[in-house]
């Protein structure tokens, strides 16, 4: 049922309008003989659509109108005035107004047309209000990411830029939400320049040969590298991910990128280099035969299942070659079947390639060796709620839920469990619930409560 309130002074009117709008079945109106009695009831209640006449004693229509949207109140608003007043239509829609219908005519005519512009009030209302609660959600989940992370549209103007991204540059969001002309790339190069994001709408093959070094291009995701980037005027070493923002078409309207410094990583590893033992040929320590026996020639060259972990961490985390970072962890597991942390880096591997069922596998089995690794909990849910996304299998979202619900029992301030549990149960329909969630991670931001071990 669409809610209308009907504000006019002639009683006949406001009866006979009634019956002919509830006729359909799909309108309430509820009616009022003048503007101020509508702002009473209007403190109260609210209604999807306003119907107001122009002129009536002490208020007019134009008055309620404005003293309505002064206060923030952006129902949609018809106004209902009779012939000869064009100037009073020019008047309403400068203020605000949605349409206006002219009294007059034919009676039946004139009802079928304002019952249609209320309708159409209606859904645009209501298409505004799910984009709008769309584009809330998305800033609030890459407000959420642990990366730092933000989003332009096509034509180049920032529409998300993340807390993570604040702390990284010193830039606050309301400083450059709503900003273009390569604003953001102004806090880590200072200059305005396309950087790896645009790259996703705009290929430029001489920008990425000169400032990137590229480690992944597959399908519409580019994975890159640079060292001249100077966040808070420190010269750093950045990784960066990019991939396009696409509508329920499939069309592509922007784009989004998470940075990380990774300049720690970069630097020198102390730790003694791998030696080949004396009397050992470099082909014997390849080939066949290591292929053969991997872990003979692991122990031969000392080779341990803490440094093939590392390296797998150093591949995944610092260059995004997930593939490689697999064989490592594969080589961890050969030595040594029940590590936790191998099995755990070759899910997360899985999970970014889009291998979510064998992802999954991964992390039941380090639940099974450690059931109290909350991280390992949150991984799991992570990509069932992906896998669910993918097929379209409502059962893997409530099985995401019960994983981030683990996450929660062993840790309550993990704000990332709050925000997918509220992600599930919103692609579940459990908007309400859904809210809580988002609401409640968002205390805990407030608070500096987020006690997730996440970065």
């Amino acid at each position: 049922m669409i809610s209308v309130l009907f504000v006019d002074d002639e009683p006949a009117l406001l009866e006979i309008t009634r019956l002919y709008l509830e006729k359909s079945g799909s309108i309430a109106v509820e009616t009022c003989r003048s503007a101020l009695e509508a702002l009473g009831v209007l403190k109260n209640r609210q209604f999807d659509v306003i119907v107001s006449d122009y002129e009536m004693p002490l208020m007019d229509g134009i008055m309620f109108l404005k003293i309505l949207r002064a206060e923030g109140n952006d129902t949609p608003f018809l106004i209902f005035t009779g012939k000869g007043r064009e100037h009073v239509v020019i008047d309403a829609l400068n203020n605000g107004a949605d349409y206006y219908l002219q009294k007059g005519g034919d009676p039946k005519a004139q009802f079928t047309e304002l019952s249609h512009m209320i309708e159409q009030a209606f859904q645009r209302r209501h298409v505004e209000q799910n984009l709008q609660a769309s584009e809330k959600l998305l800033v609030e989940i890459i407000n959420f990411l642990p990366d730092a992370t933000f989003a332009i549209d096509t034509g180049g103007v920032v529409i998300s830029w993340n807390k993570a991204m604040e702390e990284m540059t010193g830039v606050k969001a309301e400083t450059i939400v709503g900003k273009g002309n390569h604003e953001y790339s102004l806090p880590f190069y200072g200059t305005r320049r396309p950087i790896l994001i645009d790259l996703i709408t705009k290929p430029d093959e001489e920008i990425r040969r000169k400032f990137y070094s590229i480690s992944k291009h597959e399908g519409d995701m580019l994975i890159a590298e640079t060292e001249n980037a100077k966040p808070r005027g420190k010269q750093s070493v950045l990784w960066a991910k990019a991939t396009p923002l696409y509508n329920s078409k499939g069309e592509i309207i922007g784009a989004i990128e998470s940075i990380r410094d990774i300049t720690e990583f970069r630097k020198p590893d102390k730790a003694a280099p791998d030696m080949i033992p004396a009397g050992v040929t470099h082909e014997m320590a390849g080939g066949s035969a290591e292929a053969a026996s991997p872990g003979l020639f692991d122990r031969m060259f000392g080779k341990t299942a803490n440094s093939w972990y590392h390296k797998g961490v150093d591949l995944y985390y610092k260059h995004g070659k997930y593939q490689e970072a697999l064989q490592s962890f594969d080589r961890v597991l050969e030595i040594e079947p029940d590590h936790a942390g191998a099995w755990n880096g070759r899910g997360i591997c899985l999970k970014e390639l889009g291998r979510y069922e064998e992802a999954i596998q991964c992390f039941n089995k380090v639940i099974a060796i450690n059931p109290s690794d909350e991280e390992v909990h949150y991984n799991r849910g992570e990509a069932l709620e992906k896998l669910g996304k993918s097929n379209g299998d409502l059962k893997l979202f409530e099985e995401a839920i019960k994983s981030f619900d683990a996450v929660l029992n062993l840790n309550p301030y993990h704000v990332y469990a709050w925000n997918y549990r509220g992600v599930c149960l919103k692609e579940l329909g459990r908007y309400e619930e859904a809210k809580r969630c988002f609401d409640h991670a968002q205390l805990l931001i407030r608070r500096g409560q987020n006690k997730s071990g996440r970065m």
